[in-house]
């Protein structure tokens, strides 16, 4: 997995999205078919040392979400997820609590993909982001298949033993993680986009890019 800044994480986004979904002629928005989340789910497994266990959270999904991530916040003590091109599904998803996580809370947001990116015409897409407060800060597994999205964590129930189960806060602010995968030709073109904007930072005499005719852009869309 690569670890990406902020904007890098909004740059590669956008030009997936572009890559996979590019605007017709008519720069028409294009169609696609959300994902939907069911439920979220806890389960534990018995590890192997006393009072040791495992801790498991489902995501469970109808259909895929198009692409997905994940920040760990060790100062705000927060764990989040973001699921691209899903919504909420109209079952309620009730929050629950597993040490170190004391609750959780569930957002549906419309974003544009292309809000980072100048130049690009805004491109709306549903969005599902969930909340995870915690306690602490575990050791984060994260795994995908057959439309189920899954984090796990070893736990303790001894609380003299917790620094072993603790992952130490990293300096500086937090990162944005890529989970799901890419086609090679989306990421040049992210490459070649980051060029385009910013230049060569060994260049001596950087040239400004007029942004008079560039669409205005908002992160999100008024409901």
């Amino acid at each position: 997995m690569k670890r990406l800044d902020p904007f890098v994480h909004t740059l590669f986004l956008a030009v997936c999205f572009t890559v996979v979904f590019p605007a017709n002629s008519q720069d028409t928005q294009p169609v696609i078919q959300n994902a939907i989340l069911e439920g979220i789910q806890f389960s534990e497994e018995e590890g192997s040392s006393e009072n040791e266990f495992t801790v498991y959270c489902y995501f469970i999904f109808r259909d895929t979400p198009s692409r997905y991530f994940y920040d760990l916040r060790s100062q705000d003590k927060k764990l989040i997820f973001e699921f691209n091109d899903t919504e909420i599904g109209s079952s309620p998803i009730p929050s629950k609590a597993q040490p170190p996580i004391t609750g959780f809370d569930i957002e549906q947001k419309r974003i544009d993909a292309n809000a980072e990116i100048k130049g690009l015409t805004p491109e709306w897409h549903d969005m599902v982001k969930v909340t995870f407060n915690l306690s602490h800060i575990p050791r984060l597994t994260v795994n995908d298949e057959y439309n189920v999205v899954t984090f796990s964590y070893p736990w303790t129930k001894d609380e003299s033993k917790l620094d072993d189960y603790i992952q130490q806060p990293e300096k500086g602010p937090g990162k944005w993680i890529i989970i799901s995968t890419a086609s090679g030709g989306a990421i040049g073109l992210g490459a070649f986009l980051a060029w385009k904007f910013f230049g060569n930072p060994d260049d001596d005499e950087p040239t400004e890019l007029s942004i008079d005719d560039l669409p205005v852009h908002t992160t999100e869309q008024t409901q």
